[in-house]
Formats: structure tokens, C-alpha cells, sequence
């Protein structure tokens, strides 16, 4: 009996800065399924695993360093290609702003940039209202195809802005931005407008984003405990896979294989380049296929048992957080979702004691960035970032 008893003790999870009853609720069920061959860990990866989003911070690296691998002339062929219409307006009130219009606008900048960095430092370049107008525009267009033509285009199609990188480059250019996003340690909600200067083809817009990038502790600690316990961690993600793949190879606290990742591939062109499609030869984890690519290409290793945790942050994880009646915990971190999202009723429910147990709810503080012992995020304040601010 006592042999018995030792091998369902799971390895200890610090404290840190968890709420205390979601951190008891982690602890027993690591303890009841240490060991278990059948037992594996789900993960979300963008504002799950770290709070901010991979892909955005590498994004404004490639902005802010002028490092995008294709021409300005071969934008509209990339950005264009297989948008459904693309003189449509991808924002309510903005007639002008058409996927076409805000595509040549940013073709058009970047070349002006371009020819800038040829005659003066970067750093110069950066403090002009053409960087400005390019640095919202790029965002802009990555955030609104998305809400415009639904996420199943959009999540592939915003990878579009590393065509004719190899997935080797685009790695290596994920590592350097981590790496600036790890030395800044700031987490920002972001405003970006278009100077009044520059209004292009498409007038001025604006858009919201988050900036920065940071694996709590916490979590950190969570993914150590659940992997020396002998529980499997797998990532299922919409992101992308050399997105995600250099932020867990072990620099930044969290250690994945990359075997263990599921996540968007995208195809490549003759030459080995990122191309500007998704790879369908590869399973699709985005929102209600998440619990699909579950069952098909993990549950098998394990008999067919649901994953004891599965850990998310967005409406995109709800599915995969309701969808296995063998869970042992289902746990959320607060982003402040809307009320009536599916996601939001939960959180609700977990704080009004009528959801099911198993379900927990896990605040963060952005201004550390770090977790915080409650079930409520606090926010950072939002930042506008205008032409003279760039530089800062």
C-alpha cells in the first residue's frame, strides 16, 4: 500500500504566485495521474503559455527592422492572391479600406522606407510619419483580414508576411525578437494611427495590439512538474509551427519537443521559402477542429484517453476545454473575454461556484508580467503609439 501510495505522488508544484485553490487543484490531480502512461498535458500557446503573442512580436521586429524577405513589388501578388474580395472594406466605417487599397499602401511605404535606410540610420528612419503610416498599416492589415473573412483564412493567410524567408530564417528572426521582447520585459496594449500626413489609398486607420512576450514563472514551473511527473505536455495551437517551435526549445524556461507541437505549417515554394498557403497535409488546430486533432493525433498514443489538463485562453480553446468528459482539470487564464462569449460564461460560472469543478480560473498581472494570486487579470493600460513615440 505504501509502495502504491508513493507512486501516485507527482512532483511538487511551487506556489509562486498562483491562486492558491487553482494551485491545490493542479497538485491533485498531477499527484493522481503521476505516472499514469495514459496521462498528457494539453496546451494552448499564444496568452496561454506566455503571456502575449509569439507571432505579433516577431511581426513588429520584422516592421521595426525592415527585415520583410520579399520586394514591394511582389507584395500585391503575395498579400492578394486567394482574398475573397479583396475591394471589399475590412472595416465597418472605412469605405476605403479595402484588402487592395491597404496592400499598395504598405508596398508603396516600404519602398519609400527602403530608399530612406539607403542615405541614413534606421534609427532615423523609424521617427518619420512614413514609418508610422507603414508600422500601422502592416498591423492593420494583419488583424483585420482576419475579422473580416473569418480566422480559418485569415490565421493562414497572416503568415503571408514572412513569404520568401526559409522556415530556418524565419526561426532564427523568431529567436531575435524573443530575445529584444525578453530584454524590453514590458507587455504593452498598443494603439497605432496613421499620421494625418500620410493618409494613402486607404485614409487613416487605426487599429489595437498587444506587444511583448513572457513565459510567467508559473507556468513555467507547471510544464517542469507535469514532464518529471511523467505527463506528457503537448501544444495545440492555431499559431504557427516555427512560430512556436523556437519559443519552447528550452531558452525561455519552457521545454517542448517540437514533435508535441500541433500547429499551423505552411507550404513552402520550390526553393524551400515560406509560402502563402497552409500545408493541408497537415491537421488544421483552429477552434472546434482543436478537440478533432486531439483525439486523431494524440489521444491514439494513449488509448484513446482524453488529455488530465488542458489549459487555454480564448474562445478558439473552448472547444478542447469542454469536449473531454475524462479531464481531470480544465484550466483558464483570464483575458477578460466578453460576457457573453462561451468563454466568458465560464469564467462566470467558475467564479459563481456552478461550473463543475474541475474547471479553474488563473488572473495574471500584465504590468509584472506575471501571474497574481486571484482569478482576475489586470490589464495594462493601452499605449498610443504615435510618429514621435516610435523611437522610444
Amino acid at each position: 500500500m505504501a509502495l502504491m501510495a508513493m507512486a501516485a505522488v507527482g512532483d511538487v508544484l511551487p506556489p509562486g504566485n498562483w491562486h492558491p485553490p487553482v494551485r491545490e487543484a493542479l497538485q491533485r490531480a498531477i499527484d493522481r495521474r503521476a505516472g499514469d502512461p495514459d496521462a498528457y498535458a494539453v496546451f494552448d500557446f499564444d496568452n496561454t503559455i506566455p503571456i502575449g503573442d509569439g507571432e505579433q512580436v516577431a511581426l513588429g521586429y520584422v516592421i521595426d527592422n525592415l527585415l520583410f524577405a520579399f520586394s514591394p513589388d511582389e507584395a500585391p501578388a503575395i498579400f492578394l492572391d486567394g482574398v475573397p474580395d479583396p475591394d471589399r472594406p475590412i472595416e465597418p466605417g472605412h469605405p476605403t479600406a479595402t484588402t487592395r487599397n491597404v496592400v499598395l499602401d504598405c508596398a508603396d511605404l516600404h519602398r519609400e522606407l527602403l530608399a530612406l535606410a539607403e542615405r541614413q540610420p534606421l534609427a532615423e528612419v523609424r521617427k518619420t510619419d512614413a514609418f508610422a503610416a507603414f508600422a500601422t498599416k502592416v498591423r492593420y492589415l494583419r488583424k483585420r483580414i482576419s475579422r473580416t473573412f473569418g480566422s480559418a483564412f485569415g490565421y493562414p493567410w497572416n503568415k503571408r508576411f514572412y513569404c520568401r524567408m526559409t522556415p530556418a530564417q524565419y526561426r532564427a528572426t523568431m529567436h531575435a525578437a524573443l530575445d529584444a521582447a525578453k530584454a524590453d520585459g514590458r507587455f504593452i496594449r498598443g494603439i497605432w494611427r496613421t499620421p494625418s500626413s500620410r493618409p494613402g489609398r486607404a485614409g487613416c486607420v487605426e487599429l489595437q495590439m498587444l506587444l511583448g512576450f513572457s513565459i510567467p514563472q508559473e507556468v513555467q514551473d507547471l510544464i517542469r512538474t507535469l514532464q518529471k511527473s511523467g505527463i506528457d505536455v503537448y501544444i495545440v495551437s492555431g499559431s504557427f509551427l516555427d512560430a512556436i517551435v523556437p519559443s519552447v526549445d528550452g531558452r525561455y524556461g519552457v521545454d517542448i519537443p517540437e514533435a508535441n507541437v500541433y500547429a499551423i505549417h505552411m507550404q513552402t515554394d520550390a526553393q524551400g521559402r515560406l509560402a502563402g498557403w497552409a500545408d493541408d497535409r497537415f491537421p488544421f488546430p483552429w477552434a472546434e477542429s482543436k478537440p478533432d486533432v486531439i483525439r486523431q493525433h494524440i489521444a491514439v498514443r494513449y488509448h484513446g484517453k482524453g488529455p488530465m489538463l488542458v489549459a487555454g485562453d480564448a474562445d478558439g480553446d473552448y472547444a478542447m476545454l469542454t469536449s473531454f468528459a475524462d479531464m481531470d482539470v480544465g484550466l483558464v487564464f483570464d483575458t477578460h473575454p466578453k460576457p457573453d462569449t462561451p468563454l466568458g460564461k465560464l469564467i462566470a460560472a467558475v467564479r459563481a461556484g456552478t461550473a463543475e469543478k474541475r474547471f479553474l480560473v488563473q488572473g495574471r498581472d500584465e504590468r509584472i508580467p506575471g501571474l497574481r494570486k486571484a482569478s482576475e487579470s489586470i490589464l495594462v493600460p493601452f499605449t498610443i503609439f504615435e510618429r514621435k513615440k516610435q523611437d522610444d
